[in-house]
């Protein structure tokens, strides 16, 4: 029933259930950088403050979805982006890309750096016991004196900086391929290996496990400057790719239906274990033996290899349910797709300047904490009607469903 539904499904058709995957992706962004303020560690370069209120579950939270969320969108942009290439072609894609991802990326950063810096400055006056007007003033004063765009980082943008990159890195080597036959078969056979044959799982765990040995910490370093790291892009160009060949292997995704609740559950399993198994590690590391004892080096290999196993397990998994639940259009969930990538790009203000206002209020860490995720995604949400002109009416509808 799934192979015959997808072999009669026209060239063109909507992947609902991945839309929704790489909107789940972006929207998790709030979810992870709400949480980096209620965690129950003291502060730390990344993120220097924490409520006075405190959540168990927020550090559970952040480290959890680091595990998966961005290996997740890589695959998920490598997919749309050779469904793109394939039926627009190269000078389309390449426009479109520009457009989409490298104009936001540009302008996205020059607006949002001086806004995610001055959060920071508010949070950190505000923390300090000085009143909200003081502290806006103080925190405006500060960014005018130090410059607004000083200390540079690519904040929460690096992964449309990483994607430019690995998408000019793609079409090279596309051209490299097609111009030499014996590579195009040699990734023809590895493309149909990893996705179509029957050594997949343990094909993609082990290379994602050879990656993540590469990294300084449990898990996959996060970019912190301009300066492309290597061992990062080869680790999500690796997933980028993963996700190309899927497209190109599309077929695939609807034998992903079966066996899919398994596979999900058993990643949300491993998930568990990789979590407390991180936590074990930064433990030992900072409390205990230090970084360079043994028992630390065993932790962060055996570390590696159950967050390998999670990462696919999780994907894999997610695309089967997501594509087996979602066969049609849903006007709402198409709209929080439409909204994700602006809810994405605008964010991280928010998440730093909301907590630490409301830093005073009388409430229970992890009551706050989801409180303010949703008002967070509510707020923008708002901003994005109002960008578009959209009132909620039947208006809402009729316009998703023409998406």
């Amino acid at each position: 029933m799934i192979r015959a539904t997808m072999t009669l499904e026209p060239g063109r058709q909507r992947y609902h259930g991945l839309d929704a995957l790489r909107a789940f992706a972006m929207l998790l962004g709030v979810v992870i950088h709400v949480a980096l303020y209620f965690q129950e560690t003291p502060p730390d370069a990344i993120w220097p403050i924490r409520s006075i209120e405190r959540s168990p579950f927020a550090g559970l939270l952040v480290i959890a979805i680091h595990v998966f969320r961005m290996p997740l969108f890589f695959v998920m942009a490598g997919f749309f982006a050779a469904m793109m290439l394939e039926r627009r072609g190269a000078a389309q894609f390449v426009g479109n890309r520009l457009l989409r991802i490298g104009l936001p990326f540009v302008a996205g950063w020059f607006i949002l750096f001086p806004l995610v810096k001055f959060s920071f400055i508010f949070a950190m006056f505000h923390g300090g016991g000085v009143d909200v007007r003081d502290s806006i003033a103080g925190a405006a004063s500060t960014l005018a004196t130090e410059g607004a765009w000083s200390d540079a980082s690519p904040i929460h943008l690096w992964f449309l900086y990483y994607l430019l990159i690995l998408y000019a890195g793609v079409l090279a080597a596309g051209l490299l391929v097609r111009s030499i036959p014996p590579l195009g078969r040699a990734w023809q056979r590895i493309a149909s290996c990893c996705i179509t044959g029957r050594w997949r799982l343990p094909i993609l765990i082990t290379a994602t496990f050879g990656l993540l040995t590469t990294m300084d910490m449990p898990g996959a370093d996060t970019p912190t400057d301009f300066v492309p790291q290597i061992r990062v892009l080869l680790y999500y160009g690796f997933f980028l790719l993963v996700g190309w060949a899927f497209w190109k292997h599309r077929g695939a995704v609807g034998d992903l239906h079966r066996w899919s609740w398994l596979r999900l559950l058993l990643g949300l399993f491993a998930l568990g274990g990789s979590t407390v198994l991180m936590i074990t590690y930064f433990v030992t590391a900072f409390e205990g033996s230090g970084f360079d004892s043994t028992e630390a080096t065993v932790l962060y290999y055996l570390t590696q290899v159950v967050i390998a196993a999670t990462v696919w397990l999780m994907i894999l998994g997610g695309i089967g349910v997501a594509e087996r639940i979602m066969r049609r259009h849903h006007p709402v969930i198409r709209y929080l797709v439409d909204a994700s990538y602006w809810i994405y790009l605008a964010h991280l203000p928010l998440c730093v300047f909301l907590p630490a206002l409301l830093r005073d209020w009388q409430l229970d860490g992890t009551v706050q904490m989801f409180v303010l995720m949703a008002l967070v995604t509510v707020l923008l949400v708002v901003v994005w009607q109002a960008l578009l002109g959209i009132i909620p009416s039947r208006r809402t509808v009729s316009s998703t469903r023409n998406a």
